[in-house]
């Protein structure tokens, strides 16, 4: 099977840029030590006509290349991470945010919900 590319952001309402960031190389750090392939932070992509900068849209975010058997390692390590951070500090994952202590069902639904959605594309 192919890699994939999956978004992580770690998301923390009310805190400035610079403390995001640091959160999100921290995680990326966690994230380097799996099976992925890849961790990288997510390039600004150019802001349509009359909108502010994009820059601001991908502060602590990360685009993680791995293949579909690792995910389950990835949740495993976002899951760790998480619970060891303050209670208003999120994680983003494919879209599925996580806050607090992050449960093996909730885990396990991600990746399920992930790899079924892998199977139906061509």
């Amino acid at each position: 099977m192919e890699p994939v590319k999956i978004d992580v952001r770690v998301v923390v309402p009310g805190a400035d840029a610079e403390s995001v960031q640091d959160l999100a190389f921290d995680l990326r750090r966690a994230i380097l030590d799996t099976d992925v392939d890849d961790v990288r932070p997510a390039t600004a992509h150019a802001a349509p006509a009359g909108a502010k900068s994009g820059t601001a849209l991908t502060v602590g975010a990360l685009v993680v290349t791995l293949a579909p058997t690792v995910m389950e390692g990835l949740m495993a390590v976002v899951a760790s991470w998480l619970s060891r951070q303050p209670r208003d500090v999120e994680i983003e994952v494919d879209g599925t945010r996580f806050r607090g202590p992050v449960t093996r069902q909730q885990r396990d639904e991600l990746v399920k919900a992930y790899l079924h959605r892998l199977e139906r594309e061509p």
